[in-house]
């Protein structure tokens, strides 16, 4: 028999095979048929280590991790106990009815993944892997939360074979895994070629299209987007690439979802879609845009316009409107901003108007999340004209671009709009953001303004270009000032 003091001092790696070991030969007996029908988690307290760091050790094909915006959590995962995947259209609440199926009653326990912008479009080859939804539960993770690490295991019970291979299965990829305390590396290769799809000259017609739809009153605001791909000398780590734009940029979602060796999409997101806790709904809009100035009087400068932008507050309250409308539906009891404070971040700045809600008895995440998406800060208003629009004048497929991606639980759910994101295939990144469009817009400006908030990816692959000092990020949102 171990003792319990020897199995506190064991390594990670050993302390887990031994919880596993102990689950399969007592503890699986006692558990009741429904129970062996969810996915089941084991895990041990490990000391402190930093899951992405970790995770860009590890040799899987499948790697997934998340890292929310207030820093409440941190989950780096390999491999996959379960995938749910399609490249058809899907309906929201089907999908996520399958996920509750397999979900047990632990909060730790969540499948990770998201959907495309366009669910219904056929989906462009480099997207093929991701697919119109594609949610997983990792294997394997490391996961940090309110001060404590854990490494856990996630199963699911088969009937086809014996728990002894069941076990040893597990204990197999178990040991695959690297535990080595080596620094990763922040190194990336370099870039040899950009090309922007549209270019300036193409960015500027299309801008002109999209004014005289909005001239027709056929559409109140629009949501153009850019890819700028850059091409390097070898090939791009995403980790290593995530990893380096994180270095000093607070408050933001991150992520990276790779299906396959070579093929990854990361961001670091600004914007929650909307975050569930049981009936309670949080979400919130998030549209205009000004850069952070090189000195505090600058900044403070910027800001100020920002707030009395007679253009932005507009393009502002189309989403704030399109909020209140779906949440009209989705809600018995809505609390949303009087007025849009500044949401500041280590490149740009941003209008922001919080909204909270009770849910009505019997809306689920599947009407939540068709009746927030897309929002009018990354597709237009009204939606689905924008939609349509976005599909005609964009001259590629965003795939995931300003989707919603997230984490799944049993009672508990939050999704990110993807925006300030890539996609990685082996040698090339593929970046991706956006500008609203309304009456009065300038191409000029608008894309300058996608310059602005690329510029967390553009400054670690190009380190020269940016010399100006940075400024702080807030840790809370300004009020505003009237």
């Amino acid at each position: 028999m171990v003792s319990i003091s020897s199995v506190v001092q064991m390594p990670p790696r050993q302390r887990l095979r031994h919880k596993l070991e102990f689950f399969f030969d007592h503890e699986i007996h006692q558990l009741p048929p429904a129970a062996k029908a969810k996915i089941i988690r084991i895990q041990v307290d490990i000391d402190r280590l930093d899951p992405l760091g970790w995770l860009s050790q590890q040799t899987a094909e499948i790697k997934t991790y998340w890292s929310d915006r207030e820093g409440r959590f941190d989950m780096a995962g390999v491999g996959a106990t379960d995938i749910l995947h399609s490249q058809s259209t899907p309906d929201f609440s089907t999908v996520f009815s399958h996920m509750q199926q397999r979900l047990p009653a632990n909060a730790s326990v969540r499948y990770y993944g998201g959907f495309s912008f366009q669910p219904g479009s056929s989906l462009a080859q480099q997207w093929q892997e991701f697919g119109t939804y594609r949610f997983v539960v990792p294997q394997f993770e490391v996961y940090a939360a309110a001060g404590k690490t854990y490494l856990a295991c996630n199963f699911l019970l088969s009937e086809d074979l014996p728990y002894p291979q069941q076990l040893a299965a597990l204990l197999n990829q178990l040991n695959q895994l690297s535990f080595t305390p080596e620094k990763p590396s922040l190194r990336l290769p370099k870039v040899i070629n950009r090309q922007d799809f549209p270019s300036q000259w193409g960015w500027q017609t299309m801008l002109k299209k999209a004014l005289n739809t909005l001239q027709k009153d056929i559409l109140a605001k629009i949501v153009l987007a850019r890819r700028s791909d850059f091409l390097f000398s070898q090939k791009v780590e995403p980790l290593s690439l995530l990893m380096a734009i994180q270095q000093g940029h607070t408050r933001l979602f991150r992520f990276c979802f790779q299906p396959q060796a070579g093929k990854a999409f990361i961001g670091a997101s600004p914007e929650r879609l909307y975050h569930r806790l049981g009936c309670l709904l949080q979400t919130e809009a998030i549209a205009g845009t000004r850069p952070r100035g090189q000195f505090l009087a600058d900044d403070q400068s910027l800001g100020q316009d920002l707030l009395t932008s007679e253009k932005d507050n507009r393009e502002h309250q189309f989403v704030v409107h399109s909020l209140r409308e779906s949440l009209s539906q989705l809600c018995k009891l809505v609390g949303l901003d009087q007025a849009p404070a500044l949401l500041k971040l280590s490149q740009v700045q941003h209008l922001h108007t919080a909204c909270n809600g009770i849910l009505v008895d019997g809306v689920d995440d599947g009407k939540i999340l068709s009746s927030l998406h897309p929002t009018p800060a990354v597709g237009g208003y009204p939606k689905q004209p924008a939609r349509e629009a976005i599909e005609q004048l964009e001259p590629f497929e965003r795939g995931w671009y300003a989707a919603p991606v997230g984490w799944v639980g049993h009672d508990n759910t939050e999704f990110a709009v993807a925006i300030r994101s890539g996609l990685v295939v082996n040698d090339q990144l593929s970046l991706f953001a956006g500008a609203g469009i309304v009456p009065g817009s300038k191409p000029r400006d608008e894309w300058q303004e996608i310059e602005n908030k690329i510029r967390a990816f553009t400054t670690v692959l190009n380190p020269g270009q940016n010399k100006r000092r940075p400024l702080p990020i807030d840790s809370k949102i300004e009020s505003k000032i009237v």
